[in-house]
């Protein structure tokens, strides 16, 4: 029951928190029509200041002085000599002049009231004393014979100020401006510019050029009335007086949220930050739907007093906390200022003791060592060079001395660097000397750092062949071991047969025993010519007898001749080969025992009454032979050391064979310089040969 009541009062709270700030919103929005129209006015009165300014004004005078000059009609007028005049001794007025001049329509008669110069900008307006209409503003400046210039304000809605105001520019014209002047300037420069003289000059400008020009050169923005900001400022104050009183009543049980308590940094930057977005454009905000307030508006003045509430709202707990306890709990800096410290002190310390190394590496140098004798005589040259350069500046040799005595520390640090880093290489490649290969450089090298990825790599090279030799050394165990049991298993039964044959009276049974005595016998047969072959490949004690060779016929032989063990294997063949020949250069028996012993292998090893495929392809001048099968036992073996001596897929050794096909199979492609290359892919077993060069 008191929960509820809790967050019925809690519910008011929010209800008379939105009610304030969308009070204050409305009032804004209430106002926008009285300040859009003064506004307005202001507008309105800046563009009066700036179109009856003398600064505006000037500028059609200094315009009938430049177009007068550069008149191409007139002999005695020098166009190139008098733009020179205005770049070097008059560049302000040519850069007002250049402004002004893309905005400007213009007329220039002489004394017979001849057209002899027109503007050329593109408001398609005919322009003449008589018809402007279709200009916002037009006047006529005309300079008699004399050179006395009189002006008439054709077309202005400010016609009587801007009259005023040009007869006083006409009038100190020649006064207040000394570069118009001749005697102004020395004599190389005299006569360069004229007075105009007999010539009339009408002068325009549209409404849109006008504007524009404005826009680009005047700063006449879109001010919010002095009222607005007073009227504004005055709800901030009530909305942030209200976030401050509503927390003092216990009832509506505010204050304490979350929001509430969010740092002080992120406060005033937030606040800020809305203080200079609102006052700077809530002038356009006036203007921009022409005083009339909308959806937008309203979504606007209740973010700003809504931020205004916040931070109210934030700052209220400096006076409820304690300002220590605040700073220490609702500050970023406060709550972080245990690590700001830690971090300076670390600087500090950092500082010292640099310091200190400077110090002490100064005062331990020795100059009896050569390293430090060659760094000082590169100082001293450098010293020399500078000196000879700033010589005549005495407090640039103070700069040198420090300058050299700075370079040779860090010459000297530079060196010592150099000593470190070689130390640690020497340190590692004693212990890669030493036989650790697992030792790690995990310092900076600098200078050396090339070193440490070769290094790596000669560690690497160095277990990749400890590796090999482990696995020499293990392989030739097993071969030991295998021989001796594959030897021994064909001895022994004929041993125990022969035995068995002595005492033996029937003739049935020893024409039986005889029969197992010639298989065995065979077998050992087979067996050490395998080891014969395999030992002579790995010898390279082979000679090769090569001809040229019909692989693919070759094949179909081998096949042929196994067909009656590839159907005692329900084995079917699919085999594809090349349309054309393809002869190779090889010894036509390796091959045909390469062949042997990769389908026989398969004969063995594959799964009853699958398929087999072979691929032979042709490639430039190589062979391609894959074969693929399914093995009928699970290939839980590494392949790659498949084709080594007497190692089998079925690791118990059950089957019949020397273990050695595979590795001759291996060996003989290699001696004629092919590849053979064994994968596995789940149960799936795969072969590729190839052969050629």
């Amino acid at each position: 029951m008191l929960d509820t009541k809790l967050k019925n009062r809690h519910k008011l709270a929010v209800v008379l928190i939105l009610l304030t700030i969308m009070t204050a919103s409305l009032s804004v929005m209430t106002q926008y029509h009285q300040w859009y129209q003064e506004e307005n006015k202001a507008i309105e009165q800046d563009r009066r200041e700036e179109l009856t300014s003398e600064d505006f004004l000037e500028q059609f005078i200094e315009a009938s002085y430049i177009l007068y000059n550069t008149e191409s009609t007139r002999e005695e007028a020098d166009s190139d000599g008098f733009n020179e005049f205005l770049e070097e001794y008059m560049s302000d007025v040519k850069e007002e002049f250049d402004s002004f001049y893309p905005y400007l329509d213009y007329q220039v008669k002489d004394e017979d009231g001849k057209v002899v110069a027109k503007s050329k900008v593109e408001s398609k307006q005919s322009l003449s004393e008589k018809n402007m209409d279709a200009f916002a503003l037009g006047m006529v400046i005309t300079y008699d014979e004399n050179g006395t210039p009189s002006v008439k304000i054709e077309k202005s809605d400010y016609q009587a100020e801007q009259i005023t105001e040009l007869r006083e520019v006409l009038n100190r014209f020649q006064e207040d401006n000394p570069e118009w002047d001749d005697d102004y300037y020395e004599t190389d420069t005299q006569g360069m510019f004229q007075t105009p003289k007999d010539r009339t000059y009408i002068f325009a400008m549209t409404e849109e050029n006008l504007q524009t020009y404005f826009e680009h050169y005047f700063y006449v923005g879109t001010h919010a009335p002095e009222s607005a900001n007073n009227f504004i400022v005055i709800l901030m104050i009530i909305v942030a007086a209200l976030a401050m009183l509503y927390p003092v009543f216990p009832s509506l049980k505010t204050g304490e949220e979350k929001i509430f308590h969010a740092p002080l940094e992120a406060v005033v930057i937030i606040f800020w930050i809305m203080l200079a977005v609102i006052f700077n454009h809530c002038g356009w905000l006036f203007q921009r739907n022409n005083g009339i307030a909308d959806f937008f508006d309203f979504t606007v003045w209740i973010l700003v007093f809504a931020i205004v509430y916040w931070t109210a709202s934030c700052v209220r707990h400096i006076y409820t906390m304690g300002i220590r306890r605040y700073l220490k709990e609702e500050t970023l800096t406060g709550s972080s200022w245990k690590y700001i410290r830690q971090i300076w002190q670390l600087l500090m310390t950092k500082g010292k003791n640099g310091l200190q190394k400077c110090y002490h590496s100064l005062t331990d140098i020795d100059f009896r060592e050569k390293s430090n004798k060659t760094i000082l005589k590169i100082v001293g040259v450098n010293f020399l060079i500078l000196a000879i350069t700033c010589s005549l500046w005495f407090f640039g040799i103070m700069a040198l001395v420090v300058y050299s005595v700075v370079l040779f520390l860090i010459l000297r640090k530079y060196y010592n660097d150099l000593q470190e880093k070689y130390a640690v290489l020497l340190k590692a490649t004693g212990e890669i000397a030493k036989g650790n290969l697992d030792v790690k450089i995990t310092e900076d090298l600098g200078v050396f750092q090339p070193f440490k990825p070769e290094i790596e790599k000669i560690q690497n090279g160095f277990k990749k062949a400890v590796d090999e030799e482990v696995k020499s050394q293990r392989m030739k165990t097993e071969l030991i071991t295998n021989v001796s049991h594959d030897l021994k298993t064909p001895l022994t039964a004929i041993i125990t047969y022969v035995d068995l044959l002595k005492n033996e009276k029937d003739e049935e049974k020893k024409k039986e025993y005889i029969d197992v005595l010639e298989r065995k016998s065979l077998r050992l047969k087979v067996l050490i010519e395998d080891l014969f072959e395999i030992s002579k490949a790995s010898s390279k004690n082979v000679t090769l007898n090569i001809i040229d060779v019909d692989v693919v016929n070759l094949f179909k032989q081998v096949k042929f001749e196994l067909e009656d063990k590839i159907k005692a294997a329900n084995l079917e063949f699919r085999c594809t080969y090349p349309e054309e020949k393809v002869i190779l250069p090889l010894d036509s028996q390796k091959t045909y025992r390469i062949f042997e012993n990769l389908l026989v292998n398969i004969v063995k090893y594959a799964m009853p009454y699958t398929r087999v495929y072979v691929e032979i392809t042709k490639e430039k001048e190589k062979v391609r032979i894959r074969m693929k099968n399914v093995s009928a036992t699970e290939l839980n073996f590494n392949p790659e050391e498949l084709t080594e001596r007497f190692v089998r897929g079925d690791t118990a050794r059950n089957t019949e064979g020397s273990g050695l096909g595979l590795a001759i199979a291996k060996s003989f492609t290699e001696l004629q310089k092919g590849k053979l290359k064994i994968e596995t892919e789940a149960d799936l077993f795969k072969v590729e040969v190839q052969l050629g060069t």
